[in-house]
């Protein structure tokens, strides 16, 4: 073979292998927009993924109440834990099976006579508002479905705050499916399709701020590294509109008290909506005249907050104690001067029938002490007109004129002060003494 012979022989081979590389590199299978596209964007796009926006306008976002937050600290110790019992997922339930067990476990639930619902499970039907319950026995809830039309339905639970809030961390929502009869195609999300649960606003709204919450099953991760967008959520108040990428609640001021209108739309990175069903839903704002909401309060008590966490508030029941011991020193020291003021009153009719005896008694009493004191020697000598009536006192004790003994019986009358006895002998003195005293009491 010539050389000319063997280039061309090459320049074939070379030409057919290059023909099969082109055929390789250009059967790259096409993919639609939504989730797998946005999967291409992570190697680069022409595409850019849509940027989240802040609510503008009319719009603002604020801080939750301070109710809210003390409710959310005190809740954020408990890791609820809801299960499915029965009927498991995907029943087709019959006419006669309209009853739901969910098992229900670190989750305080609570309905408060005065201040409302409390700590609650929340119960989600396709697109409808939530239903609330807040009652169970041993953590079993047994809930009444309402009158389900045929075909297929989607079932959202959640534990809830008080003012309706979802939960969301692990294990404190599920979702599943039952079938009323049979199950229609088409009506339901696919089991692994993302699709939309509008949480609030509900029926526990109380004006502005306006609360808003949502859950998103089956979102994909994104927000990992820059560029990752997977899907967006397109939130108008009243024809106001933001976009957000995170599942987190929010509270909205500017939209006013009056009635109005939520719509959520789920979109993919790009801003195109999801086709799934569930996921482009409108809700009015109901608004309630009077009274707020506790919960809308900038401040709670604790007792507050114990009874809507549904813990028995013991301060309640003690003040009523506390005060009936507190009156009940009050009215003992009351009692007590009337016990101390008994024998007073007992010593004045004493008194009565002793007027000259107890004066008598009282100077004898005087002068009874100093003479006791006194040797008989020394008195003899000091007073000697009283030792000259001591011998005449003798012979006078026999005469039944003198009444000495009622002047013995009136010397044990000063008992309580201890000095009658010292008195008793003075007043042997009888008769004859008082005729040697003075009206004054002085010797004559």
């Amino acid at each position: 073979m010539t050389a000319s012979g063997r280039f061309q022989s090459w320049l074939r081979w070379i030409t057919a292998l290059l023909s099969v590389v082109l055929l390789v590199t250009s059967a790259e299978p096409a993919s639609a927009w939504g989730w797998g596209r946005m999967g291409s964007m992570e190697t680069g796009s022409a595409v850019d993924p849509l940027a989240p926006t802040a609510p503008s306008g009319r719009l603002q976002e604020v801080a939750p109440p301070g109710a809210v937050q003390q409710l959310q600290t005190a809740l954020a110790a408990h890791h609820p834990q809801l299960q499915l019992t029965s009927p498991a997922d995907g029943t087709v339930l019959q006419p006669n099976q309209q009853t739901l067990v969910l098992q229900v476990s670190d989750w305080p639930l609570a309905q408060d006579p005065e201040f409302g619902l409390g700590a609650h499970v929340a119960l989600q039907i396709d697109d409808q508002p939530p239903l609330r319950f807040s009652e169970a026995e041993g953590g079993r809830l047994r809930i009444q479905l309402p009158a389900l039309t045929a075909g297929s339905h989607r079932f959202t639970a959640y534990a809830a705050m008080p003012w309706g809030e979802a939960v969301k961390t692990p294990g404190a929502s599920l979702q599943w499916r039952f079938d009323q009869l049979q199950g229609l195609e088409g009506t339901q999300p696919a089991p692994d399709a993302p699709w939309l649960a509008m949480v609030s606003p509900s029926d526990l709204g109380g004006g502005e701020p306006l609360f808003l919450d949502w859950l998103i099953w089956n979102a994909p991760l994104q927000n990992l590294r820059e560029g990752d967008a997977r899907w967006r959520l397109r939130i108008s108040v009243n024809g106001d509109s933001f976009l957000v990428d995170r599942q987190e609640s929010l509270w909205i001021k500017g939209g006013g008290n009056g009635p109005g209108r939520v719509q959520m739309e789920l979109l993919d990175g790009v801003g195109e909506p999801m086709s799934p069903v569930f996921n482009n839903q409108l809700r009015p704002i109901t608004h309630q005249p009077g009274s707020r909401p506790i919960w809308m309060q900038s401040r709670l008590s604790d007792a507050q907050i114990a009874r809507l966490l549904g813990d028995v508030v013991k301060s309640d029941e003690s003040p009523d104690p506390e005060l009936e011991s507190a009156t009940e020193p009050a009215t003992e020291p009351a009692t007590e001067p009337q016990v101390v003021q008994e024998p007073v009153a007992l010593e004045k009719p004493l008194d009565e029938p002793m007027n000259e005896p107890m004066e008598e008694a009282t100077e004898e009493a005087i002068e009874g002490p100093a003479e006791e004191v006194l040797p008989p020697e020394a008195t003899a000598a000091e007073t000697p007109t009283s030792a000259d009536a001591r011998p005449e006192e003798v012979p006078q004790e026999d005469t039944p004129q003198e009444d000495t003994p009622p002047s013995a019986e009136s010397a044990p009358a000063p008992a309580p002060q201890q000095e009658a006895p010292q008195a008793a002998p003075s007043s042997s003195l009888g008769g004859s003494a008082r005729e040697l005293l003075n009206a004054d009491g002085t010797q004559r």
